[in-house]
């Protein structure tokens, strides 16, 4: 069976485009992994405050859920490529600015607000043409083995990122961390560029009508379709409950357990780790219903943030780091396992000509709770420790998991 997968997976070599796109998602991919450490612990240290840092996160998901739907419209009338390449060559100039502000004392927090906006703004359009694009470089019989090769792939190259995140800010700090940054995202433009393929636009003009026109028709797409609107709801619980983890994650490492950003690299290694492992498991779940295994996810993940509560109030280095451990994997695992649902439903549900303004709806619904979350987050900072609020999303996590279960809203997903 094995050899057989192998096989498989070299046909894709024929698929000459689609590889450029898959070594360009690579790049960039290695590229978040080291910026999502580096840029976080920059931000803390320029902002020394957690319910600051909450803030600053929640503003970074605003662009995303309130452009995203439109941008989506937007770009299913224009050259995937071209939106592509020139977000990450605009990344390439956010954090080239970055840096050199940081290295000449320059750098504030209202910079960081700023940056922080116009890089969501830019991936708001970079990610329903990454979504769109797929079909347009793979023949349809490769379009599911591109879809999972594009995902391992991309899961494998973040591994390596954080692998490498702690070596590199201790070599370089984190100044380095970031012009490596920097160059992951120029070359993946440069690659995406370079790709070539015809793309029907359906002969399409660009008009403010037209793109209202293609966001009226996903939205009532998305009103009919149960299984969008239940991926969706899944989407913006579990991105609530977990979000703690995502606007806290530095100052609880540097403050609570007393950790240099290494321990964020092992974090994030665990947790890929446990999403690849997530991913694995579930075409081995065939018996079990998929309702029950979201809620089994939920649970898991809930579960895991109350656990992970408990690490820095443990007297030896070597419980904090087992029970981190476990902590970590257990949420990677159960975001695998939603991920993996949630991709193959939106997949045979959507068809393939509206696949970038439902993605871009999608992103924006599932999102829409993640700066609400932060600013929660950021205001119940000034009152409580961060393992306490740690408690309150993981039981929330939970209670909701098991809401959506016996209230029969994942019937759809059957």
């Amino acid at each position: 069976r094995c050899n057989v997968e192998k096989k498989k997976y070299r046909q894709l070599l024929s698929q000459r485009q689609y590889i450029r796109l898959l070594l360009a998602d690579t790049i960039n991919r290695f590229g978040d992994s080291i910026d999502v450490i580096a840029y976080s612990w920059i931000m803390y240290e320029i902002t020394g405050s957690a319910s600051l840092m909450a803030l600053v996160v929640g503003l970074n998901f605003v662009p995303t859920v309130f452009l995203t739907p439109f941008a989506g419209a937007f770009v299913d009338r224009i050259s995937k490529k071209r939106v592509m390449a020139l977000a990450d060559l605009l990344r390439f100039v956010f954090v080239a600015a970055i840096v050199t502000l940081y290295t000449t004392g320059l750098l504030s927090p209202a910079l960081i607000v700023v940056f922080t906006l116009a890089t969501s703004t830019v991936e708001a359009f970079r990610l329903p043409a990454g979504g769109a694009i797929l079909p347009q470089l793979l023949e349809q019989e490769y379009y599911t083995l591109g879809k999972a090769a594009n995902y391992s792939v991309s899961r494998i190259s973040g591994l390596a990122g954080y692998m490498l995140a702690g070596g590199v800010i201790a070599l370089l700090g984190a100044v380095g961390a970031l012009w490596i940054d920097a160059a992951t995202f120029l070359i993946s433009s440069a690659i995406i560029w370079s790709i070539r393929y015809q793309e029907n636009l359906q002969g399409a003009k660009q008009t403010v009508k037209g793109v209202i026109q293609d966001f009226a028709e996903g939205f009532r797409f998305i009103r009919a379709s149960r299984t969008i609107q239940t991926v969706s709801l899944m989407g913006l619980l579990i991105n609530f409950g977990i979000m703690p983890l995502t606007v806290f994650q530095t100052p609880y490492v540097s403050d609570y357990l007393k950790m240099g950003p290494e321990t964020l690299s092992y974090i994030k290694i665990l947790m890929s780790v446990g999403m690849m492992t997530g991913a694995a498991l579930l075409p081995k779940l065939g018996k079990i219903k998929t309702p029950a295994i979201v809620v089994a996810a939920g649970v898991i993940m809930g579960a895991a943030l109350i656990e992970m509560s408990i690490a820095q109030s443990l007297s030896t280095p070597v419980l904090k780091m087992g029970i981190l451990t476990l902590s970590m994997l257990s949420i990677g695992f159960g975001g695998g396992l939603l991920n993996v649902i949630i991709g193959s439903s939106v997949m045979k549900a959507v068809p393939k000509e509206m696949m970038g303004r439902i993605s871009g709806f999608l992103t924006a619904m599932m999102q829409a709770s993640m700066p609400v979350a932060s600013f929660i987050c950021s205001a119940l900072a000034v009152y409580f420790h961060i393992p306490h609020i740690l408690v309150f999303f993981g039981s929330l996590t939970l209670i909701c998991s098991l809401a959506l279960y016996f209230r029969k809203k994942l019937d759809a997903l059957s």
